[in-house]
């Protein structure tokens, strides 16, 4: 397939010789000899059975043949030359993809988007929900949003968010579990997380002990639906306040105490540095 491809080599020699109409300037362009660009293209011209220059003084003059091809190469090589621009450096406009876990994109991220949409208003977003971290570098994908403390090292890398985890419910249930006194805490309903027992850190920190055998307990896959449990009044969970800001601003949900427990919450921006959209990060 484009066999006539495997003369590439001399095809550029006669794109540059015809533009300038010299086989010395055109190695002077190619960074070659110019005994490289006659041998090339008279290698080229066998091959053909067509004679595409011609002496003219000092000059080389494209014959009729060389000047349609040559013209043809131009054409040609400038698309190619554009294209490969394009994609080393995209213009900001276009659309940026995202991808996140379910508790920050509705947490944070959509809350806040209309301030990334103020600021540019030519870029449009595509946000994309998932527990996996995609393979960034050669994806669609533009921005990876990742909870935890794994290191990337592979990708541009920046914490944007770090909180610790506290108890969070709602004011109503704060009041009838009679959350004044810490020591109540050790029987009331408990939101956990199925990928770790936070709780355990937390009474620890707190220096109380849980009644477990008393106590009634939820499990949930992520932060979010923990958020929405409380919410509506079943029992306390670990949360970050970063993340809950808008629902502790609105009232929905209180911090009965202040002692927080490990591990902290922490959230990354993850970008391949060499993306060809990477002024959209």
């Amino acid at each position: 397939m484009y066999k006539e491809l495997n003369h590439f080599t001399a095809l550029r020699y006669v794109e540059a010789a015809a533009r300038h109409q010299s086989y010395s300037l055109a190695a002077q362009e190619l960074y070659v000899t110019q005994a490289a660009v006659s041998q090339q293209i008279r290698l080229l011209e066998t091959h053909l059975g067509c004679k595409l220059f011609y002496r003219q003084g000092r000059t080389m003059q494209p014959t009729s043949q060389g000047k349609q091809l040559a013209q043809s190469l131009s054409k040609n090589f400038a698309e190619i030359a554009a294209s490969v621009k394009q994609i080393s450096c995209e213009p900001l406009e276009g659309v940026l993809t995202v991808t996140t876990t379910q508790s920050f994109a509705s947490m944070i991220l959509i809350p806040n988007m209309w301030r990334f949409a103020e600021l540019y208003p030519d870029i449009a977003v595509r946000v994309l929900v998932s527990p996996a971290v995609e393979d960034i570098r050669h994806t669609e994908v533009d921005v990876a949003i990742r909870y935890g403390h794994s290191q990337f090292p592979d990708l541009a890398q920046e914490v944007i968010l770090e909180d610790q985890l506290v108890p969070l419910c709602s004011p109503a249930f704060a009041e009838q579990a009679q959350l004044s006194d810490i020591a109540n805490m050790a029987h009331c309903r408990l939101v956990y997380y199925a990928y770790n027992d936070y709780w355990q850190n937390w009474f620890d920190k707190a220096g109380i002990s849980r009644c477990s055998s008393n106590s009634q307990w939820l499990e949930v896959s992520n932060m979010d639906f923990a958020l929405g449990a409380v919410i509506t009044g079943h029992g306390v969970c670990l949360g970050s306040p970063k993340q809950a800001k808008h629902y502790l601003a609105q009232g929905l949900l209180v911090q009965p105490f202040n002692i927080s427990c490990e591990p902290s919450v922490r959230y990354s921006f993850l970008y391949n540095p060499d993306s060809p959209r990477r002024a959209r990060c």
